[in-house]
């Protein structure tokens, strides 16, 4: 599979600063993020979408902390502070080093958050162009996304496709495996639910925000019908049918002129969402002779629309 190449500059990390930051979960949840997990998730979220001038992501492992990157002097820093304390998150241990490798972690998760809903994360590799992607039927634009990174430089290598969902007809029955967006890992089906079951989300309302807030999926104001999945873990967990698919997608190529204009529209969204990073203007540039077409002639497709995340509606955290 030949990609494109594209290299996203580094600024001066030696201006940078980086603080793991832990959340306080007794403080009152959204209803969108009732587990603690899912809280972690959404301060991080809404730590990117308040201040233009900060990286983060959620981390891996640690169910309570957050990793942050920000311009260590200044304006932006005092503003952050503020933030920090509004959504109660600490500061574990001193400001760091940023490395390069923080850096880009923090930048493509900050990314994949921009992006949405207009690109919705698929898996670990994958974008998907269209909102509406979780009712649309037939094979839709995506993009694959690999990353790697340099002292100077975060290289994306974007592979335009199509992706069609495998989904089943029938009602899926108890033992049958599947996969659940967004990761597309494995679960097995446990129960089919014709309402939403009772236990953390109240009603569809708050389902569909916990979405929203937390993957940046949108899914359609009609209700949609339910499965209770197991993974090789933990308790079963409630999926709307509308968010499981029977199979991998099929990944189909596209053919070579048709791949340039969605390579544009996603350039172009993210330029739109990222135009700057702490205050300097995103530079992005081709690297490979397959980038070597002038984006002029190519239909220049910005997308704008807005993303926020809702006001938290309070709850008390037992």
């Amino acid at each position: 599979m030949n990609y494109y190449e594209y290299s996203v500059s580094i600024p001066n990390l030696n201006e940078l600063g980086y603080l793991k930051v832990i959340a306080n979960f007794k403080d009152k949840h959204d209803r969108s993020a009732p587990s603690n997990f899912h809280w972690k998730v959404l301060k991080c979220r809404m730590i990117i979408f308040s201040h233009s001038s900060v990286l983060s992501c959620p981390d891996k492992s640690d169910i309570k902390e957050v990793h942050i990157v920000f311009k260590n002097e200044g304006p932006d820093y005092n503003e952050l502070t503020s933030l920090l304390l509004k959504f109660s998150l600490t500061p574990n241990g001193p400001i760091r080093k940023v490395t390069a490798e923080i850096y880009s972690m923090c930048f493509c998760y900050t990314m994949s958050a921009k992006l949405a809903p207009s690109w919705n994360v698929l898996g670990y590799n994958y974008y998907i162009n269209n909102r509406d992607f979780l009712t649309a039927s037939g094979p839709q634009d995506g993009i694959k996304c690999l990353s790697s990174v340099d002292d100077n430089n975060i290289t994306l290598k974007l592979k335009p496709v199509k992706v069609h969902f495998i989904r089943s007809r029938d009602k899926l029955n108890p033992g049958e495996c599947v996969r659940v967006f967004p990761s597309l890992n494995k679960a097995v089906i446990e129960e089919y639910q014709e309402n939403l079951p009772k236990g953390d989300f109240k009603c569809y309302k708050d389902l569909r925000r916990h979405w929203k807030n937390i993957h940046g999926y949108r899914l359609p104001e009609e209700e949609p019908k339910y499965y209770l999945v197991r993974f090789w873990r933990g308790e079963p967990l409630t999926y709307p049918d509308i968010c499981l698919t029977t199979n991998y997608p099929n990944i189909i190529p596209i053919p070579k002129n048709v791949e340039k204009l969605v390579l544009s529209r996603f350039i172009n969204c993210l330029k739109s969402k990222m135009p700057a990073v702490f205050g300097y203007p995103l530079i992005i540039k081709g690297m490979c002779s397959e980038n070597n077409y002038d984006n002029k002639n190519i239909e220049n497709i910005v997308e704008t629309q807005v993303v926020s995340l809702c006001t938290p509606t309070q709850k008390t955290n037992k």
